[in-house]
């Protein structure tokens, strides 16, 4: 791994590759605890209906779980794995610390245009302003399959994770255009791949995605079997515990919980645990999902 051009990339497009960073069996591994797990094999996504139908992403059989890595021991080994913690700490430098923003997912690709911070409208909200604390925060996505069994695809608008001294007419019209295809790729489920600024990065096995959680980023429309995990690093500082605070305590319906015990101490001996964070339940312009959507994710976490 080149960390200068991985740098680079971090700041002006706002993502990184890394191609093959688990080994094969490392992929082996971890995609049978996600079958396990999810109660759903290679043999059934293969087999599944493919997209059209409202809210539909992806498989007719699918699966995802909010905080899935910390919650379950056998992913806890992805935290501390000895590339990528090379690798986040080259981005982030020392100070590098495990921020509790986690997911799995199998049969699943979030289909639109979004961000995964707290203040999703751009250039509003404390995640835009840097100017007494930089914002150094990693999302980190692992893939398990080929492109040529899912037809999966992340894309990415390059820059779009950059605050601006002022904001443009044509800049707010992509935003817009782009929130709007957002919300119309649930109903057409390849709308999203219209967007022609975009980089669509196919992923094979083992390979991972490092990006600014601000950049607007999109999965694609997939047409076979799909597994990956997400978890996220992060310099503690207010955007850190911002971060901290709108997954634990404002994103309730998603049912994050405090670490384990015996997570901490691996987080200790790997020098990941973070100090204390302060808490609160607010923050300014925090992004929140319609009602509906809360009620909807919240059963859907209560039937797993």
């Amino acid at each position: 791994m080149d960390i200068q051009t991985m740098r680079r990339d971090l700041r002006d497009k706002g993502f990184v590759v890394i191609r093959g960073l688990l080994t094969q069996e490392e992929v082996g591994y971890f995609t049978g605890k996600l079958e396990a797990l999810s109660g759903i094999s290679r043999q059934v996504m293969a087999a599944s209906n493919k997209g059209g139908k409202l809210g539909q992403r992806g498989l007719e059989n699918s699966w995802s779980t909010p905080d899935g890595v910390t919650k379950n021991p056998d992913f806890w080994p992805l935290i501390t794995h000895e590339r990528l913690v090379t690798a986040v700490r080259g981005l982030l430098g020392e100070g590098t610390r495990f921020l509790q923003h986690t997911d799995l997912h199998v049969g699943f690709s979030a289909i639109s245009w979004h961000r995964d911070n707290v203040n999703r409208d751009f250039g509003k909200g404390p995640d835009w302003d840097e100017r007494d604390a930089p914002y150094r925060l990693l999302r980190v996505g692992i893939y398990l399959q080929s492109y040529a069994e899912s037809g999966f695809r992340l894309g990415f608008i390059p820059g779009t994770h950059r605050p601006l001294p002022q904001i443009t007419l044509g800049r707010r019209l992509q935003e817009a255009r782009l929130k709007w295809v957002g919300a119309m790729s649930y109903l057409f489920v390849r709308l999203q791949e219209w967007a022609s600024q975009a980089e669509w990065v196919a992923t094979e096995p083992g390979d991972c995605l490092i990006f600014d959680p601000r950049i607007l980023h999109s999965g694609s429309y997939i047409t076979g079997p799909k597994f990956s995990m997400f978890l996220a690093y992060g310099i503690e500082n207010r955007h850190f515990y911002n971060h901290v605070n709108y997954y634990r305590r404002m994103r309730q319906e998603l049912g994050y919980d405090d670490l384990s015990p015996a997570l901490a101490e691996k987080l200790q001996t790997a020098d990941l645990l973070p100090g204390p964070v302060p808490v609160y339940d607010h923050v300014e312009g925090a992004w929140s999902p319609p009602p509906l959507v809360k009620r909807l994710v919240k059963r859907g976490l209560n039937r797993a």
